[in-house]
């Protein structure tokens, strides 16, 4: 066949249902003049596979380069260290005893492609060489230890035109996987922005083939293996692969259903075509709101860049994040993409993605994989690299052995990181000891390591509380978005800019601090920052502003300007901070703003919260302060015995102020576990640890530890005085005759559901849910149900049986469900805007989880004009506070908190569970003292906060668009599906209005084009939009049209993953087809005669669209790596700047002559002047001005001295920063044909 790579119409992946030798293999081989291959452990079967097509590489006249593994055993290993003739003799034994099995199959597939082979060593055209790995000393390893490293194939074909494809993944070379025919690939190309993983690929061969790749040995195959391969030589070259299925001929005529061919590659092309990226959002199953829609466009328009989602808690983040990964996977912008969540919401997130998305993810657990709808299996290999697109828990991810394997995977297009506030640093408060914990240290790496940010493309971390305790939380985030070097080199920066924007509202702020590291931000495109400023302030006092922000008036002007100027100057600053730039948030506020405008019209409730003060019997407040007794107590002898082993004590305090229930069935784990290491790791849940912050962390720590037997013998005497009082506590709740908390919520779901249809009651585990719907049952029977990470559970009138969310969600919907029970681990997906009551049974310690609940009721939409929000507070008999009602109750008489969305209080929120903990965790004799110190700390800094860092101030999306239209919506799809050859498989829905019953492929499936159907019953009927499995095999299914290289018709372009269709116009020119609608007009009208003028400039088109989406990923990792650059040069010139003004503070120099003193100092200060530069003398001077005012910050050249040779040996490993050449303007290949219409 001949010509180039670049004329196939690739695909991004090929899996098992795919034809991948007619539709991958033998177009690449029949183009290429060589390839390059590696298999697994040699053998007959893995010969063959490695074989799929070679044959019409014989045809091309190209040559071929194998590498193969040797399955060896122990002993070959210990034989092989007597010598190289021994070595010789065990590989010659081990590969031709991998043959025998050919005699059994002498005319089967797999012997014939062996056949193929054969042929190409005889003609000298195929070399094999053998690979082992090696261990640390230097010997082969034994199979069972090499088994890992053979689960990835490889391959690179090349082209006579110098273009190459590559593809990598994982392949079953067993019989049982020939068989099978098992396969999945993933492809890069070196002539689009797939070209890094390409190059990654031929180079990893390279290595491999020329022995140059540390821990691995490449020899020849011995000379008796080739002899026998030899003998298996047919006389005559195949010149089709015995799999090869025949292609059927071109029609002579053209096909009666041309005109459906034709729609139907317009469907498969939409989303590759101007416009499809749109095709995303508007075939989705949910429909974005107007600030929802605004950030998706950006975060699409501009990636590779990378975002900070910060909306307030229930302004869909995840609605934002789902529909950018849908719009990049379907464009092709994305092909790996990686989601982590906390796995609390593992679930909740998978069946978002499919019911709202229509992206149906695999997740991954640690020890298997599961997608929507059931357990998948999963390929060998790295499991990081067993699907395109995977989603799994933060605490997996982060955990040791897996966190290695997920850095050794490939590379990622797009990583999403949700809740990404867990985050963090270990110690916020020791600044000067910079601590990740194990989630921000998988982020950004550790111990000169690279982390995951450095394995992405894209990344979009989200969270609502950004800044928990103190802004460098927000800093750190940021850091992981590619700030400008300035930014990035220093964290006193940060909080030096917010600093000063706060000063400067003030009217005593440093502008010249302010303006410099706005101008280190992206002032670029300055007139784009604040679009309405202009008009606002006029031309004349624009000009002053925007030329003091772009340096080219000087900052001591700020002065002259007025009031209004100043505040426009202000506002740029912030916008062109890091802050304005990575991060989107939407509040409330943002939203009323919107229905302000017109722009939403969907209704925006009004919270009507009321703190509920139940007084306990006396019986139960003897046994509530004797669990916090046992506790406190145990609590400080465990927090003695080891620290941080006393957190197990807060959870069964967390789970007192849930319910008592909650209590005696943890406590039950708990000795279960202590007795005889039963159940889960110290008898915790999934609730408790996710509960406890950073609890994850310490559990592995201390399992670890205990596994190593480093814990002290004390523990086990600790641990049997804890059981015997365990036991005491369990006997204690059992005879416990009543509960005046759940007899308080009998009574207020009597009253509320007397004035409203349903009631929702929250609480935070599932075992006090299971207690509350043991004794509710009897009231609602079946107008009760659950919801939990169990799923959806209903009262049969026997026993309680699961159900489908569809089920609880429209029965609740509709008041068939009157009362809800549920954990907030699995109500997510519930629609629980319909509801305007709820209870919340149980007060976390941390108040944005009940922000969290509070969100899912006060949305968008919701049908009732306010929420009725009630909140439980347990108190003694005679009103004696307990710690969380003490600490609640101040929250609400200082800033109003149950009513209030928290927004800019998060920080003072985020700190309140340590408060509660604290005070909680003190000795009885103490407590008061403690939780009054507490909360006296707590209104310090509420009155503080007003003078803070608030995130609402920030809140910022990008200004509403026009509406642009992609190239078809669902009622397209639907219009075409249905009057076409394909039409008579649907059959109406006899149950549902507007669903369908499909027939395809054997089976019946329910299906609908409605989002609204598909909402109103997920799980159910599948809505068949783009990303949908079943939407794909039916756009497959009708053949391609008749096409050629000339003729009467339409013309098709292609040029990587850009599409283009035109009409030939009159003048000589081409006409887009941008839209069905407009395709559908042109086939009903004559045919037009197409030119080839009119195909060049197709190809043009094409061209050009696709050069500018490689120009645009390749400019945006070219400035990454030179930020990266460039963060080392500032770093190093911070590092002068600090040891300058140490050397002035305690010497008594002035600034310069420290400066040229530092300089002259010798290693490794002089290699960072050379080449970094001199840093600016107002940076020295500031960093002397903290010098003076603390002399924590005054560091000697000696103290200083290592972090500065760690800076100059990673600025001499860069170079001088050579950059790799910008794409050539013929480095797309593009092709077009004409699709014949009459």
């Amino acid at each position: 066949m001949g010509g180039c790579l670049t004329e196939v119409d690739w695909r991004i992946s090929y899996g098992p249902s795919d034809d991948r030798l007619r539709d991958f293999y033998i177009p690449a081989l029949s183009r290429a003049v060589s390839y390059d291959r590696t298999a697994g452990f040699f053998s007959s079967w893995s010969l063959a596979v490695a074989a799929a097509g070679v044959a019409h590489l014989i045809r091309a006249g190209g040559t071929m380069r194998l590498l193969v593994g040797a399955r060896l055993a122990e002993e070959d290993v210990e034989a092989i260290e007597r010598g190289e003739e021994a070595f010789n003799a065990v590989l010659e034994t081990r590969l031709l005893r991998a043959l025998e099995d050919l005699a059994a199959d002498p005319m089967g597939a797999a012997r014939r492609r062996l056949e193929v082979l054969a042929w190409m060593v005889a003609a000298r055209r195929l070399d094999i060489r053998v690979v082992l790995p090696l261990g640390p000393d230097g010997r082969p390893l034994p199979a069972p230890l090499a088994e890992d490293y053979f689960h990835a194939k490889e391959g690179v074909f090349t082209d006579a035109c110098g273009h190459q494809v590559a593809f990598s993944g994982s392949v079953n070379e067993t019989p049982h996987g020939w068989l099978r025919n098992y396969e999945q690939l993933s492809v890069y190309f070196s002539w689009d922005s797939t070209r890094p993983y390409q190059a990654q690929v031929a180079e990893r061969i390279r290595r491999l083939w020329e022995g140059k790749e540390e821990g691995w040995r490449a020899v020849p195959v011995p000379e008796a293996v080739r002899e026998r391969l030899l003998r298996l030589a047919p006389d005559e070259p195949p010149v089709r692969d015995p799999l090869e299925r025949r292609r059927a001929a071109r029609p002579s005529t053209l096909p009666p259903d041309q005109r459906e061919r034709i729609l139907f590659a317009f469907l498969r092309d939409a989303p590759y075509l101007e416009g499809g990226e749109l095709l995303g959002v508007r075939t989705a199953g949910v429909g974005p709101w107007p600030h929802q829609a605004r950030v998706v466009e950006e975060v699409v328009r501009r990636f590779p860049e990378r975002f900070l989602l910060a909306d307030e808690v229930g302004l869909g983040k995840t609605i934002e994040a789902g529909l950018a990964l849908r719009s990049l996977l379907l464009s092709g912008a994305v092909r790996r993409c990686l989601i982590l969540v906390p796995r609390i919401i593992l679930r909740q997130w998978q069946e978002e993605l499919y019911e709202k998305f229509g992206l149906n993810v695999p997740a991954f657990d640690g020890h298997g994989f599961r997608d929507y709808f059931r357990p998948v299996p999963a390929p060998g290999g790295n499991p990081w690299d067993a699907f395109p697109v995977l989603l799994a828990s933060s605490q997996l991810a982060k955990r040791r052995q897996r966190s290695e394997e997920l850095l050794e995977a490939g590379p990622w297009d797009l990583v999403i990181v949700d809740e990404a506030h867990h985050a963090r640093r270990r110690d916020i408060q020791a600044r000067n000891r910079y601590r990740p914990n194990r989630l921000l240290a998988l982020l950004e790496g550790e111990d000169g390591r690279p982390g995951l940010v450095s394995r992405t493309k894209g990344l979009l971390l989200l969270t609502a509380t950004p800044m928990q305790l103190h802004p460098v939380e927000l800093y750190d985030l940021l850091r992981q978005l590619d700030l400008p070097a300035a930014w990035a080199a220093s964290e006193d920066r940060f909080l030096a800019f917010l600093e000063e924007l706060r000063a400067v509202r003030g009217g005593d702020g440093d502008w010249r601090t302010l303006l410099r590291l706005a101008r280190a931000g992206d002032v670029g495109d300055v007139d784009g920052l604040a679009p309405g400023l202009v008009g606002k302030l006029g031309m004349v006092a624009w000009e002053r502003v925007r030329g003091i922000l772009t340096g080219q008036r000087p900052a001591e002007q700020v002065r002259r300007l007025s009031a209004e100027e100043q505040a426009a100057l202000l506002e740029l600053c912030r916008r062109a901070s890091p802050l304005g730039q990575r991060m989107f948030r939407a509040t409330r506020v943002t939203l009323r703003r919107y229905r302000e405008a017109g722009l939403l019209t969907e209704r925006i409730p009004e919270r009507r919260p009321e703190p509920v003060w139940i007084a306990m019997s006396p019986a139960e407040w003897e046994l509530y302060r004797r669990v916090e007794e046992y506790v406190s107590c145990f609590y400080r002898r465990f927090e003695d015995e080891r620290k941080g082993l006393g957190f197990i004590m807060t959870v069964y305090r967390r789970r007192l102020t849930s319910s008592f229930a909650a209590l005696r069935r943890s406590l039950e784990r708990r000795r279960a576990y202590l007795l005889e290491r039963a159940g889960a790791a110290f008898g915790l849940t999934d609730e408790d640890t996710e509960d406890a912050d950073l609890g994850e962390d310490a559990l592995e720590e201390l399992e670890a530890c205990l596994a190593e037997g480093e814990v002290g013998r004390s523990l086990g005497r600790l641990v049997a005085e804890e059981i015997r009082e365990i036991e005491a506590i369990i006997d204690a709740v059992a005879r416990l005759a009543e509960d005046t908390k759940f007899t308080r919520l009998v009574d207020d779901l009597q009253e509320v559901l007397a004035r409203r249809d349903t009631a929702a009651v929250f609480t935070h585990y599932t075992d006090t849910m299971d207690e509350l719907r043991s004794r509710l049952v009897g009231v609602y029977g079946r107008s009760l149900a659950c919801y939990s990470g169990r799923g959806g559970e209903r009262w049969d009138g026997g026993r309680w049986v699961g159900v489908a969310k569809e089920e609880v969600k429209n029965a609740f919907r509709t008041g068939d469900i009157r009362v809800l029970l549920c954990t907030e681990a699995a109500s997510e997906g519930l629609n629980l805007q319909t509801c305007g009551v709820l209870i919340n049974y149980d007060m976390p310690w941390n108040p944005m989880r009940v922000e969290q609940r509070i969100g899912r009721f006060d949305r968008i939409g919701q049908t009732h004009p306010d929420v009725w929000i009630r909140h439980y507070f347990l108190l003694g008999p005679d009103g004696e506070e307990t710690v969380e009602a003490a600490v609640y109750r101040a929250l609400d008489d200082r800033i109003d908190w149950f009513r209030s969305v928290v927004g800019e209080l998060a920080p003072i929120l985020a700190r309140i569970p340590r408060t509660i903990e604290r005070a909680a965790m003190a000795a009885a004799d103490k407590r008061d003292a403690v939780l009054k110190e507490a909360l006296a700390e707590m209104r310090r800094e509420i009155e503080a906060q007003a003078a803070a860092v608030s995130l609402d101030e920030w809140a910022t999306v990008p200004p509403p668009s026009e509406p642009a239209r992609p190239p078809l919506d669902l009622a397209d799809l639907e219009r075409v599906l249905r009057t076409s050859s394909l039409g008579g498989r649907f059959a109406p829905h006899p149950e549902i209005a507007g669903a369908f019953m499909l027939d395809w492929s054997g089976q019946t499936s329910e299906v609908t084009f409605d989002p609204a159907v598909a909402d109103g019953h997920p799980g159910r009927v599948r809505l068949l939009t783009y990303g949908e499995a079943l939407l794909k095999e039916l756009l497959e299914a009708v053949k391609e049209p008749v096409k050629a290289e000339e003729g009467t018709g339409l013309i098709r372009a292609t040029a990587g993953t850009q599409r283009r269709w035109f009409l030939p116009a009159g003048d000589g020119g081409v006409e887009p087809i941008k839209t069905l609608e407009r395709l559908e007009k042109h086939l009903e009208g004559p045919a037009r005669q197409v030119d080839p003028a009119q195909i060049e400039e197709a190809l043009r088109v094409v061209q050009v669209a696709a050069q500018e989406s490689l120009s645009r990923a390749a400019e945006v990792e070219t400035a990454r790596e030179s930020a990266r650059r460039e963060v080392l040069y500032e770093r190093a010139r911070l590092l002068v700047a600090q040891a300058a003004a140490g050397m002035a503070a305690s010497r008594g120099c002035d600034l310069r002559t420290a400066l040229q003193r530092v300089a002259a100092s010798g290693f490794p200060w002089a290699g960072l002047v050379r080449l970094a530069g001199y840093p600016e003398l107002a940076e020295v001077e500031q960093a002397w001005m903290k010098c003076l005012q603390d002399e924590a910050n005054l560091k000697t050249l000696e103290e200083l001295k290592s972090e500065a040779g760690s800076v100059l040996k990673a600025l001499a490993s860069v170079g001088n920063g050579a950059e790799e050449p910008p794409l050539p303007a013929d480095s797309v290949e593009a092709i077009a044909a004409v699709l014949y219409v009459k």
